[in-house]
């Protein structure tokens, strides 16, 4: 698929249909590891057509990408995720980040997918963290078809600078993804899928 522009239709319904695009974005789009040049030239820069072109998103942040690439493919199947753009320090932790995430109404349930750094969830219910251990700077949802713009050709920064606040420094984020990649363990570029909050890697938060 990578370098196509057609997005795919699934036969699947309900959670099958989540499960499908989950695997979609992670057998498409998988976990690498960038040098500092590409960072700053493409973390957050690329279209939808140029994410499949490219065949992968960057390890420590993948979410901007792929959840603009499942967005699309959910729109495709006739669904309008609610986007949660989520603010947030854990102090020791690097610095400020932003994380994106969804909340899907479907069949009458809510799920939550969210494709992290460490793994990807995709749990019934609503988008949750833990606030004694992520200080929240700000948490905002809003419906991507409610705006007047094409997935497919816009990237995550025109998206999410229309929420960003002044909270993230975009160098001090490029100098910490950099310490990262000198020092990563392979298991960053592993897909682990949880269903689940009790078997998450983040059930602690």
């Amino acid at each position: 698929m990578p370098g196509e522009l057609r997005i795919p239709t699934f036969c699947e319904t309900g959670a099958g249909l989540l499960l499908s695009v989950v695997d979609l974005i992670h057998q498409n789009v998988p976990k690498s590891v960038w040098g500092m040049d590409r960072l700053r030239k493409s973390f957050g820069n690329r279209t939808v057509p140029m994410i499949l072109a490219d065949g992968d998103v960057m390890a420590f942040g993948p979410c901007p990408d792929r959840t603009l690439v499942a967005s699309a493919v959910l729109r495709h199947h006739g669904l309008r995720p609610t986007i949660v753009y989520h603010e947030r320090r854990v102090p020791g932790f690097g610095p400020s980040t932003a994380h994106i995430a969804m909340e899907i109404f479907l069949a009458g349930r809510t799920w939550m997918m969210d494709f992290g750094s460490r793994e990807t969830r995709l749990i019934e219910g609503g988008y949750y963290y833990n606030p004694e251990v992520e200080e929240t700077l700000a948490l905002e949802r809003f419906d991507l078809s409610a705006m007047d713009m094409d997935l497919m050709d816009v990237t995550p920064n025109q998206i999410f600078g229309l929420v960003a606040t002044e909270n993230i420094d975009m160098e001090l984020k490029f100098d910490h993804y950099a310490k990262q990649a000198r020092r990563f363990s392979g298991q960053i570029l592993e897909d682990r899928l949880a269903l689940d909050k009790s078997h998450s890697v983040y059930y602690e938060l």
